[in-house]
């Protein structure tokens, strides 16, 4: 059997004038607190990104990375990653909400009834998963309690030793639009006032208002 050459080339992003090298610090220190910059060098997630004039390197590896850099970023692509496959990121939530508590499903549908009138649950006790369906909404909304910590994204880690830890997965099938992103982001803003839940997207970065969801 005869394999594909590895890449070698790197993914390049040329950053839109706007961004500046602050914007890129803050935006990198969402997806991990310790990112820091040293001689246009930065390591992230074990990853080495450079920053090279107004153009940001990503390694041949990090294809996933590459378009999320490019989703919070904006700018275009001089060299570009390859599309995302099936089992990608397009699989995962369009926000990810992690509550450091347990959460029961009559308890959660009611702190999003003033949101969604018509919700509905559904459950599988085998699989520690309750979802909710409103007719009325493009969203998706599930939940589940957290097996794995040490797959957790960064972002999170400060909740890896919580006692009990919940997933609420809130999606739009049909893709993000300004109106479900500001649907979602009331949800988000729920689970953080309420139960101190930190939000994430798909990529595994902290989300720090509904604008993140939407691609620039």
């Amino acid at each position: 059997m005869r394999l594909s050459p590895r890449r070698t080339t790197a993914y390049t992003l040329r950053l839109p004038e706007s961004a500046g090298a602050d914007q890129v610090t803050e935006l990198l220190q969402r997806y991990d607190p310790y990112a820091r910059w040293r001689r246009g060098t930065v390591k992230l997630a074990g990853t080495n990104l450079r920053l090279r004039g107004g153009d940001l390197v990503v390694p041949p590896t990090e294809d996933v990375l590459a378009r999320a850099l490019r989703h919070h970023l904006g700018g275009s692509w001089l060299v570009p990653p390859p599309a995302p496959g099936a089992q990608q990121e397009p699989l995962q939530d369009l926000v990810r909400v992690f509550v450091p508590r347990k959460l029961l499903p009559a308890q959660l549908a009611t702190l999003l009834q003033p949101l969604l009138p018509g919700v509905t649950i559904q459950e599988d006790p085998k699989l520690g998963l309750f979802w909710f369906n409103d007719e009325e909404s493009q969203l998706t909304i599930s939940a589940s309690d957290v097996q794995d910590r040490t797959a957790l994204p960064l972002a999170v880690s400060a909740l890896r030793d919580a006692e009990s830890l919940y997933e609420v997965g809130i999606d739009d099938v049909h893709g993000p639009t300004p109106l479900s992103a500001e649907e979602a982001w009331l949800i988000v803003e729920l689970l953080e006032r309420e139960f101190g839940g930190i939000p994430v997207d798909r990529f595994g970065f902290h989300l720090a208002d509904p604008s993140d969801l939407l691609p620039r």
